[in-house]
């Protein structure tokens, strides 16, 4: 259990006892006549403001989360763009996209540097956070696999591989980094950030797909031809896209809504559509002389793309403002209930004579102020505990979807390892399975996950 997550059970634990000692107090005061007064312990006062410190804390730790997914978006952009030249150079025998293809992987090359530096800088310190062992190990999964990036490159340069098995690889490494923010929404501890972190994966899976699309219509314009299976496949892409960005448009709140709409509204969409139609045109067997269009839609796709990247990056800073803004919000909670504590400590420190004589000409003040203490620490405590039910209960429909959506990727990397199929196959499969049993699709991967344990 994280820290934070310690002082809130103490807070629920303080919570408890107080509703308990009010329901007393009703009784007692039947009895006898008069009010009781709970006294004010200082460790009570300590843990309240340290259950806010840990609250911040655990708000500034995600705030440069959320920088270091910037430069991991930043890294899947470029790794994209890879992909769809590499794509392109190999389906045309190397005549295509050569120079464009090693200057692409220069700048991919330095945006990995740059996340490399990012989570080295947020994840590796002295200080870290515990609680997050998932996000580690699925980050030094995604380090592993990079690893194979320079091989893929090598082959790529021989034409050692084929189009078709130089994507897969391409979309594994991708899916890996994918997963991060997945498994660091599902980490996050503000309701607010933790919906704008789903839109954010929802979002980057959709342009993701529309990556996938790219490469698939680059290869098929550069050998100027189009399998039925490779049509199928265009349509699930374009399916996908509508998918991830249907859970976007449920997550996004208005001011990213209205940068995705500055992507709706733009006339590239009108010009994929136009080629998109090409390609179903083409035929397999009467190949046309089509392969001068794959730069053509190459060059059309990306600037649909880069527009994403744009929001994408939008989105990230973002979500680095909304937590600041949250930060903000914390400290001044915390800071207003330093101030109340500091004066409830000024009415029990020991008086002078001339002060106690002051006192005692004022009578039941003692009595009237040791129970206004009490009752504001007793509301602090309760706002605090209120506040973490209010954070609680928001989370609850974000960490579901989280929870669905990583099963579902699980279960699919389970069948694409098992079975050697493609992320397009795989997903057909547990559609399928899900149809003919009648059960949801994060049912049927939820099993196959089970089973694979």
């Amino acid at each position: 259990m994280a820290l934070s997550g310690c002082f809130n059970l103490i807070l629920n634990s303080i919570e408890k006892f107080l509703n308990d000692w009010n329901s007393g107090c009703t009784l007692y005061t039947k009895k006898c006549g008069i009010s009781p007064m709970l006294s004010s312990n200082p460790l009570t006062k300590q843990f309240l403001l340290a259950a806010k410190y840990q609250e911040i804390h655990a708000l500034k730790q995600l705030q440069k989360s959320c920088a270091s997914l910037t430069k991991l978006g930043d890294f899947i952009h470029q790794l994209q763009k890879e992909r769809g030249m590499s794509n392109i150079y190999l389906a045309s025998n190397r005549k295509r996209f050569a120079s464009q293809l090693k200057q692409q992987i220069s700048l991919t090359e330095q945006t990995q540097t740059q996340f490399y530096h990012s989570i080295k800088t947020t994840f590796i310190t002295d200080n870290a956070d515990t609680g997050h062992t998932r996000l580690y190990n699925l980050i030094t999964h995604s380090l592993q696999s990079l690893e194979a990036l320079p091989d893929l490159r090598q082959q790529i340069a021989n034409q050692k591989i084929t189009p078709v098995h130089a994507t897969q690889s391409y979309t594994q490494l991708i899916s890996c980094l994918l997963n991060i923010i997945l498994e660091a929404a599902d980490g996050a501890s503000d309701p607010r950030v933790t919906r704008l972190l789903v839109a954010y994966f929802n979002f980057m899976q959709g342009k993701e797909y529309a990556g996938q699309e790219r490469a698939c219509g680059a290869q098929a314009f550069a050998s100027s031809k189009f399998t039925v299976e490779q049509k199928q496949q265009l349509a699930h892409f374009v399916q996908q896209q509508h998918h991830s960005f249907t859970f976007f448009n449920e997550y996004a709140d208005e001011h990213v809504l209205k940068c995705y709409r500055s992507l709706t509204d733009h006339p590239v969409n009108k010009q994929v559509d136009q080629l998109r139609g090409l390609l179903q045109n083409l035929d397999d067997e009467n190949a046309q002389p089509l392969s001068q269009l794959s730069e053509v839609w190459y060059e059309v796709t990306t600037t649909r793309i880069d527009i994403m990247h744009k929001i994408e990056q939008n989105l990230s800073d973002y979500l680095i403002d909304s937590a600041a803004m949250q930060i903000a919000q914390a400290q001044r909670t915390l800071n207003s209930n330093k101030q109340v504590i500091s004066s409830l400590e000024e009415q029990y420190m020991p008086m002078t004579d001339g002060q106690l004589a002051f006192k005692q000409n004022t009578p039941q003040n003692t009595a009237a102020n040791k129970l206004n203490s009490n009752k504001s620490m007793y509301d602090l405590i309760m706002e605090q505990s209120q506040h973490i039910k209010q954070i609680n209960q928001a989370l609850v429909d974000a960490k579901r979807v989280i929870t669905e959506q990583k099963i579902i990727h699980q279960a699919k990397y389970i069948l694409i390892e098992q079975l050697s199929l493609s992320e397009e196959q795989a997903h057909k499969k547990l559609q399928k399975q899900a149809m003919d049993s009648h059960c949801s699709l994060y049912n049927i991967a939820q099993k196959i996950v089970e089973l694979s344990d």
